[in-house]
């Protein structure tokens, strides 16, 4: 990679694994199991029906060729991270909205086209990935139902439009997960499209297709709501009440810290301080980048700031396993930053330790905050740890602006 002025930290620091870490055994099987499951339905509905040999083996050898793309397409995202929602960690997510997909395919060639529900499941199966592998999988369902249904192109069309809208509707949900509006919206679209495919099918839109794009969406409604819930409640925010009480300032650990050294104890809070801001700024975890702030190095209350001390604290104030892991990227010596939160933290925590170093040496020293965070960003890249980083370069460029921009905030530190 090239190297970035200071000024300008412009680094792509997208995280990539080898390729023995993405083609483990899980992923080997997850991805044959996605290559097998849809010829195999298309098979079962094959002896099923009576269809033709030819346009049915031509239809079974477009599949394959566009299988053998999105796997290519899931493995790609494994291998730079661009799942959401530590996605990438857990594919087997995708594959369960994957197959339940298939099953929805099956029930859906006894449904007139009005009563499908493709919008719920574009939109799960890209939160279960991330935009360009859960676009694949919906296309690849999509085409296997126009396989089976063999509707007019019409119908393949509307529904194409229908799941890729809802995915760029929902790909831009932030950590607070509000999600009215663009549930709103893909319904309203979803509409839409139908009744303008049922116009375009029939010259006419009837009482009865009225009320089957009703029930529709209704039933997406529902579907969408329930998943979503779940999502915010049992995956991203899980662990929301015990952020809460651990990044209150008066939190027993934090006020034991202060007691112990009040200058650790004022460096966890500016550098939890930062790391808010930052990651309220480019879409991160704000609670888990702000803990993290606030513990990266509490292993000083056992005595030295370790890991092994890090973690012993952790195991014994029952610590969130994201935050958990984030110190095990932070601390350890032979690992690198993976997550954005613990790059957040590493270049908050440098920043401040900079800044109050200098005060220290001149507390009425007029510092030149532009040129401390170049230096820093520059140390940091050239060290090498952000090479494995998911951050983008945008995202470096708006953390490096608010380290620059905070000058008003930097009298707290003298």
């Amino acid at each position: 990679m090239k190297r970035k002025q200071p000024k300008q930290p412009e680094r792509n620091t997208v995280k990539k694994e080898s390729l023995t870490e993405t083609l483990n055994v899980k992923t080997i099987l997850l991805s044959l199991l996605m290559l097998l499951l849809p010829p195999g339905e298309l098979f079962l509905f094959y002896f099923m029906k009576d269809t033709d040999t030819g346009s049915f083996l031509t239809g079974f050898i477009t599949l394959g060729m566009l299988l053998l793309v999105f796997v290519f397409v899931f493995l790609t995202g494994l291998y730079q991270n661009t799942f959401l929602y530590n996605n990438g960690a857990h594919p087997e997510r995708l594959l369960g909205v994957y197959v339940l997909g298939l099953l929805l395919v099956a029930v859906h060639s006894f449904l007139p086209c009005q009563l499908w529900l493709f919008l719920p499941l574009a939109v799960m199966l890209m939160l279960a990935s991330g935009p360009q592998v859960g676009i694949g999988a919906y296309l690849i369902l999509l085409y296997v139902q126009e396989l089976i249904s063999q509707p007019d192109p019409v119908v393949f069309v509307s529904f194409a439009l229908i799941g890729v809208m809802g995915m760029i509707l929902f790909s831009h949900l932030d950590t607070t997960f509000l999600f009215g509006v663009p549930l709103f919206t893909a319904l309203l679209f979803t509409c839409l499209a139908l009744l303008c495919m049922d116009f375009a099918q029939q010259g006419t839109i009837t009482f009865e297709n009225v009320l089957y794009v009703a029930i529709n969406l209704f039933c997406s409604f529902i579907i969408l709501t329930l998943a979503l819930k779940y999502l915010s409640l049992h995956i991203l925010h899980k662990n929301r009440d015990k952020y809460q009480e651990m990044n209150d300032p008066e939190y027993v650990l934090l006020t034991d810290l202060k007691q112990y050294s009040k200058k650790a104890y004022y460096h966890a809070v500016h550098t939890a301080y930062f790391c808010e801001k930052i990651a309220r700024k480019i879409g991160a975890d704000e609670m888990l980048a702000k803990a993290g702030g606030y513990y990266h190095k509490i292993g000083r209350m056992r005595g030295e700031s370790n890991l092994k001390n890090a973690l012993a604290i952790a195991k014994e104030y029952h610590f969130p396993p994201e935050l958990v892991q984030l110190l095990k990227e932070y601390g350890g010596k032979n690992t690198t930053l993976v997550s954005r939160e613990a790059a957040i933290v590493l270049l908050a925590d440098a920043m401040v330790s900079s800044v109050m170093f200098l005060f220290e040496k001149n507390p009425r020293a007029e510092l030149n905050y532009e040129q401390i965070a170049g230096v820093v960003f520059r140390k940091q890249i050239e060290s090498g740890i952000l090479d494995h980083c998911s951050l983008t370069i945008s995202q470096l460029n708006e953390i490096h602006k608010i380290f620059v921009e905070e000058t008003l905030y930097y009298d707290f530190l003298r």
